[in-house]
């Protein structure tokens, strides 16, 4: 996952050893974003809630990246890290996206 991140990405984007030791995101790499990833069969509400809990953390966006057997990798953000200009309160909407589409976000969004 976080190689498929560095490519799409052309940063380095590596998981903390923080994540496994203290709970935190697997990653602070992406600029503004705390990554979690969850490899698992059955998305559950719990990720979302501690990709939120983990981004609150460290003042960043919150971006959930899921995947089931033999599924290409979606990611989960709100719709207000979007655009808040149609989504201005954060926490109310979220949207489920391509792994692309997200790192196109994130090109077309960073400073």
């Amino acid at each position: 996952m976080f190689g498929l991140l560095s490519e799409e990405l052309g940063i380095l984007v590596r998981r903390g050893l923080w994540a496994c030791r203290d709970g935190g995101a697997d990653s602070l790499d992406v600029p503004g974003w705390a990554v979690e990833v969850k490899r698992t069969e059955r998305q559950e509400a719990a990720h979302w809630c501690q990709a939120v809990e983990q981004a609150e953390d460290t003042a960043r966006r919150p971006v959930l990246f899921w995947r089931a057997s033999r599924q290409p990798w979606i990611a989960m953000c709100d719709l207000h890290d979007i655009n808040p200009s149609i989504y201005p309160a954060r926490g109310r909407e979220t949207a489920w996206v391509s792994l692309p589409a997200w790192c196109q976000l994130v090109r077309e969004t960073q400073p």
